[in-house]
C-alpha cells in the first residue's frame, strides 16, 4: 500500500480541483444574469467572492432535481454555466488593466491557502510505518462517505446502511450531493469528495463573511482589513481551554474533542471539521436572508429575482441541514412580525414569496424523506443543561436530586454557560447590546434583523433540543446564525480599538457627532485575554481533533473517544484500509460489502468500503442506520441472521444468506467470534483478502460475472 498520507492529500487536492468550477462558475452567471447585489457593477474581487455563496445557495437542490427528474439536464445545466462563466470571465480579463495587485488581495490569498493546510492536514490519515490513524472526525465523515457514495450512484438514494430493504434515505444530504457531481465523470472516492466539501466550505465562509460585513453591518471604511479581522476571528472559540484543561490536568481525563464537556457550541473550526454541510445551511440561508434585506432596503421596491433566488437558497438549506433551516425559519418568522409593526409590507412580501418559492422546491425533495425511521422527537422543551456545574455543585455539597431541582440549577448556570461556551463573542454581543440602549448605535433594521437572528438562536438552543439522535443536534447547530453575527461585530470592534485608535465613532452611529468614549484600558486587556483564550480553545482542539488516536494509540493520553483503547488501533486500522483498498479494484461501486453487524469498529470499515452493507450501525445510530430510513423490525431479524455468520463455525448457511440480502462479499475481523476458532469456515475457505486482522470473503451473489 502506498503511503497514506500522501495518497490522502494528493486525493483531497484533486477533489478540491475538481469541485473549483462547480463552486465558482454557477453561483457567477447567476450573479451576472440577475444583477444580485448590483453584481455587474461590482468590483471583479467582489463579483468572485459573491460567486461561491450564490453557487452553494442555488445549486443543492437543483443538482437534485435535475438528477432525480432530468439527468440529461444537469449536465445540460452545469456545461452551459461552465461555458457561460469562461466567457464572462475571459470578457472581464480582456476589460482589466495591468496594475499591482494591493496587498490585502495576497493576504486573501494567504488565508485561503493557510485554510486549505489547515483542513487538509486534519482530515487526511496519518501514517506511521505499518499504523494508520484517521482523525476523530472520521466519526461523521464515515456516515457521510457511505451516503455520498450512494448518493453518487442514484437519486434519491436508499439507506446505505440497510441495503436491499426498499429504505429510502430519510437525512439532509444534499450538500453531499453537490459535492459528489464530479464523481458521476471522475473517478474520485467518495472520502475525499467529502473532505474537500469540507475544505470549500470554509472558503464559502470566509466569502460570506465579507457579504455580511457589507450588505448587514453595512460596513463603509476599512472593509477589506474588517474582513480580514473576521477571518482572523473564526480561528477564536469560547473559554472551553479551561475546563479541558482542568479536567486533563486535574483528572488525568483529556477529551479528543474540546466540546464534548458540555452540551456544545461548536467552535467554527469544529463546525467545519465536523459538519460542513450545516455550515453550507448557513450560508445559503444567511445569503437569502441578505439578499432579501438588501432588497427592501438599498431599493425599496419589489423585484422577482431576488425572491425567486431566495426561496432556491432556503430550499437548499432544507436539504443540507434542517436544523439550521428551522432556526432561520423561526427568525424570518420573528423578523415578519417586527416588520409589521414597522409598516414594511413590501419586505414581508418578499419573504412570503421566497418561503412559497421555497417550499414548491422543496417539495419532491421533502416527499422523498416519507416513510418510516427510527428516531424520536425533532424538538422537544428542555432548558440547555451545564453538567459540569452540576457536578461541582454535588461536591461541594449542594443536594440536586430531583428535576425541578436540576432544571433551577441549570437556568441559574445559563449565565456561566454560555460565557464559557462564547466567551469573546458573548462579550461582544454585551457591549453591542450596551451600545444599542445607551443610543450609541442606531436602531436600523439590518441592527434589528441582525438581533432577531442573534435571539432566535438563544431561544432555541435554550428551551429547545432534538432526540431524533442521541444528540442533541439542533442545540448545537441552532447557535450557527448567532455566531455569524456575533462574529461580524467582533470585527468592527476589534478593528476600532486595536487597528483604527483615531476612531472612535461605531459603524452605524446616531450621527456623525455621535462619539464613543475610548474603553478603559482594564476592558480591552479583558477582550485581548478573551481572544488570547479563545484562539488557545481552538488551536488545542484542532490539535486533539488529528493527533488524539496517534496519542491515545501509544498510551501517552488516555480518554473518552471511539478509539480503541488495546493499543492496537493504529495496525488494525492499517490492515482494514488495506484490505479494503484491494477490494476496491476487485469490486464494482454497487457491490454490497459486509462486515459483523455487532462490531466494535463500525467508523473504519464505513469509512474505507465506500461501498452499502445489508446491515450496518453507524455510531451513536440505531442499527441499520434506521434513523435514516427503514424499520428497526426487519433489521432486527436481519441482524440476528447475519450474525450467526460472525459467531458460528460451520458457514453451512453463508451463501444461502448473502444471496438472500445481495451481499457480495463478506469481511471478518480479528476481533470476531468466529475468527478465534481454528477449524471455522473463516479458516477453511479462501479468501480474496487476507491480512493479520482482516479475511475477506466473496459469497452468495455474482460479481464480475462468476457465482459464488
Amino acid at each position: 500500500m502506498q503511503n497514506s498520507t500522501v495518497t490522502d492529500t494528493l486525493g483531497i487536492l484533486r477533489a478540491c480541483l475538481a469541485l473549483l468550477p462547480f463552486m465558482i462558475a454557477p453561483g457567477y452567471v447567476a450573479g451576472w444574469a440577475f444583477d444580485l447585489f448590483e453584481f455587474r457593477r461590482r468590483r471583479p474581487i467582489l463579483r468572485l467572492i459573491l460567486a461561491v455563496p450564490l453557487s452553494c445557495t442555488i445549486c443543492p437542490m437543483l443538482s437534485y432535481l435535475l438528477a432525480r427528474f432530468l439527468q440529461p439536464g444537469l449536465w445540460a445545466f452545469y456545461s452551459g454555466v461552465f461555458g457561460a462563466a469562461v466567457l464572462l470571465l475571459v470578457q472581464e480579463a480582456r476589460r482589466a488593466r495591468l496594475q499591482s495587485v494591493p496587498q490585502y488581495i495576497w493576504i486573501v490569498f494567504g488565508l485561503m491557502a493557510l485554510w486549505g493546510i489547515l483542513a487538509v492536514g486534519s482530515l487526511i490519515d496519518v501514517q506511521i510505518a505499518d499504523h494508520l490513524y484517521p482523525p476523530i472526525v472520521a466519526r461523521d465523515h464515515a456516515v457521510h462517505t457511505a451516503i455520498t457514495a450512494a448518493v453518487s450512484r442514484h437519486i434519491p438514494p436508499s439507506n446505505p446502511f440497510f441495503a436491499n430493504a426498499g429504505a429510502p434515505l430519510r437525512y439532509h444530504y444534499l450538500w453531499l450531493l453537490f459535492c459528489s457531481l464530479p464523481m458521476r465523470v471522475l473517478r474520485l472516492s467518495p472520502r475525499y469528495v467529502v473532505y474537500s466539501g469540507v475544505v470549500w466550505c470554509g472558503l464559502g465562509l470566509m466569502c460570506t463573511i465579507a457579504l455580511g460585513l457589507k450588505f448587514l453591518v453595512q460596513v463603509e471604511t476599512h472593509i477589506e482589513k474588517k474582513t480580514l479581522l473576521a477571518v482572523g476571528l473564526l480561528c477564536v472559540t469560547g473559554l472551553d481551554i479551561l475546563p479541558n484543561l482542568y479536567l486533563g490536568v486535574a483528572k488525568g481525563w483529556w477529551l479528543a474533542d474540546t466540546e464534548k464537556w458540555n452540551e456544545q457550541i461548536d467552535s467554527w473550526a469544529g463546525s467545519l471539521l465536523w459538519v460542513p454541510h450545516s455550515v453550507a445551511a448557513l450560508i445559503a440561508c444567511f445569503v437569502a436572508f441578505l439578499l432579501l434585506r438588501h432588497q427592501a432596503d438599498a431599493h425599496r421596491k419589489w423585484a422577482t429575482a431576488p425572491v425567486i433566488v431566495a426561496g432556491m437558497a432556503f430550499a437548499s438549506a432544507a436539504g443540507m441541514s434542517v436544523y439550521v433551516t428551522f432556526t432561520f425559519v423561526v427568525a424570518i418568522a420573528l423578523w415578519s412580525l417586527a416588520l409589521i409593526t414597522r409598516k414594511g409590507w413590501r419586505e414581508v412580501s418578499m419573504f412570503a414569496g421566497a418561503g412559497a418559492v421555497a417550499l414548491l422546491w422543496a417539495l419532491p425533495f421533502l416527499s422523498s424523506l416519507r416513510g418510516p425511521a427510527a428516531g424520536a422527537a425533532f424538538a422537544e422543551f428542555a432548558l440547555r443543561p451545564f453538567p459540569l456545574g452540576i457536578i461541582i455543585a454535588r461536591q461541594v455539597g449542594i443536594a440536586i436530586e430531583t428535576q425541578f431541582a436540576l432544571a433551577v440549577a441549570n437556568a441559574l448556570f445559563l449565565p456561566i454557560n454560555y460565557a464559557l461556551e462564547l466567551g469573546f463573542f458573548l462579550a461582544v454581543g454585551v457591549l453591542r447590546l450596551r451600545q444599542l440602549m445607551r443610543g450609541a448605535i442606531e436602531v436600523s433594521a439590518n441592527e434589528l434583523a441582525a438581533w432577531t437572528l442573534v435571539m432566535t438562536s438563544f431561544l432555541i438552543g435554550t428551551f429547545l433540543r432534538s432526540s431524533t439522535t442521541i444528540t442533541n443536534d439542533l442545540g448545537w447547530r441552532c447557535f450557527l446564525p448567532a455566531q455569524l453575527i456575533l462574529l461580524l461585530w467582533g470585527a468592527t470592534l476589534v478593528h476600532e480599538w486595536w487597528f483604527h485608535r483615531s476612531s472612535v465613532v461605531p459603524e452605524n452611529a446616531m450621527s456623525s457627532n455621535a462619539t464613543q468614549a475610548a474603553p478603559r484600558l482594564w476592558i480591552r486587556v479583558a477582550f485581548a485575554m478573551l481572544i488570547i483564550l479563545g484562539t488557545l480553545g481552538t488551536a488545542y482542539q484542532v490539535f486533539m481533533l488529528r493527533m488524539f488516536p496517534v496519542l491515545s494509540d501509544r498510551g501517552e493520553i488516555s480518554g473518552l473517544s471511539w478509539v480503541d483503547p488495546d493499543r492496537n488501533f493504529g495496525s488494525r486500522t492499517y490492515a482494514l484500509r488495506s484490505a479494503y483498498e484491494v477490494l476496491d479494484t476487485q469490486l464494482p461501486s454497487s457491490a454490497i460489502v459486509q462486515s459483523n453487524p455487532a462490531t466494535v469498529h463500525p467508523i473504519q470499515h464505513m469509512l474505507y468500503s465506500g461501498r452499502d452493507s445489508a446491515a450496518a450501525t453507524p455510531a451513536g445510530d440505531p442499527p441499520c442506520g434506521t434513523a435514516f430510513g427503514g424499520g428497526p423490525g426487519l433489521c432486527g431479524l436481519r441482524q440476528q441472521k447475519l450474525a450467526r455468520l460472525f459467531a458460528l463455525p460451520e458457514g453451512s448457511d453463508l451463501d444461502a444468506t448473502c444471496r438472500e440480502y445481495g451481499i457480495d462479499v463478506i469481511v471478518v475481523e480479528e476481533s470476531d467470534r468466529v475468527w478465534q476458532q481454528p477449524s471455522s469456515w473463516v479458516w477453511t475457505r479462501s479468501p480474496s483478502v487476507a491480512n493479520d486482522y482482516v479475511r475477506a470473503f466473496r459469497c452468495g451473489a455474482t460479481v464480475a460475472g462468476i457465482q459464488y
